[in-house]
């Protein structure tokens, strides 16, 4: 009886950990999702290398955005 909760209690561990491992996948994807956006846009629009500054400042203010809307840090 002892090791079923144990293992009741790692396995909520588990779980937690899947689950946040799984957030910080979308925020990455999202973050570099919206990134890509707004890299394009404005190296469609001007240059290439502009579009490429673009799409890192955007990715890690989407990122920061997302992670406060998240997590209120």
């Amino acid at each position: 009886m002892g090791e079923k909760k144990v293992s009741d209690g790692m396995r909520e561990k588990v779980v937690a950990f899947l689950a946040e491992w799984q957030m910080g996948a979308i925020l990455l994807l999202g973050s570099a999702i919206v990134g890509f956006v707004f890299g394009a846009v404005v190296g469609t629009m001007w240059s290439g290398f502009l579009g490429s500054i673009v799409f890192f400042i955007s990715a890690i203010l989407a990122f920061s955005l997302f992670s406060y809307l998240l997590y209120g840090r």
